[in-house]
């Protein structure tokens, strides 16, 4: 599956908005010419939405998604996987366990994260790897996935996690969150 984000060039055929847990707003990503982007939003703690498009359908292990993104600022643009996703009665989907691939200004993070049994999301950090990420330049992150392994791939700099509890199959998408977040494509394969 490759996506364009370019303005015409796609729809939600293949892939579709989805929100966290976290937070109640189901906002959408904005469309410009060649990207889309998540928008300033007082509400939510950093200022801007934390929102995902993400595939309709579940990939095994041995796959691997990238994008193409840009950042500002506080802006953390991720790569995002989890087991299962709920239509909600306001009619959105929502999910809550799931791994992050986070992309910022001072490297990469990974996150695991986890509905607990009242409702709210918890999370735990699994990598933190820190380097100087320019700002306003365009980045290509990939995960390859493989049974028990993120296989990380900035801009050719390569990052292996071992990810034990990676689900057998998952949804996979893209996430804005912490800032303005410029989202060019992504393709799933």
């Amino acid at each position: 599956m490759y996506i364009t984000f370019k303005k015409g060039a796609w729809d939600e055929t293949s892939i579709t908005h989805a929100y966290t847990y976290r937070f109640p707003d189901t906002n959408r990503f904005i469309q410009h010419d060649d990207y889309i982007e998540n928008a300033a939003n007082p509400a939510i703690d950093f200022g801007y939405d934390y929102l995902s498009l993400i595939s309709r359908e579940r990939f095994p292990l041995g796959t691997t998604i990238t994008t193409r993104c840009s950042f500002s600022g506080l802006a953390a643009p991720l790569l995002i996987f989890f087991d299962d996703l709920t239509l909600c009665e306001d009619g959105s989907y929502r999910y809550g366990n799931y791994f992050e691939v986070v992309l910022y200004k001072d490297g990469i993070n990974v996150w695991r994260l986890w509905r607990e049994e009242d409702g709210t999301v918890a999370w735990h950090k699994r990598l933190g790897v820190e380097f100087p990420v320019t700002e306003n330049e365009m980045h290509t992150l990939s995960v390859k996935t493989e049974e028990n392994y993120f296989m990380i791939d900035l801009d050719g700099m390569k990052i292996n996690l071992r990810t034990e509890d990676l689900f057998p199959s998952f949804y996979l998408g893209i996430t804005g969150c912490e800032g303005p977040c410029r989202f060019y494509d992504m393709k799933i394969e």
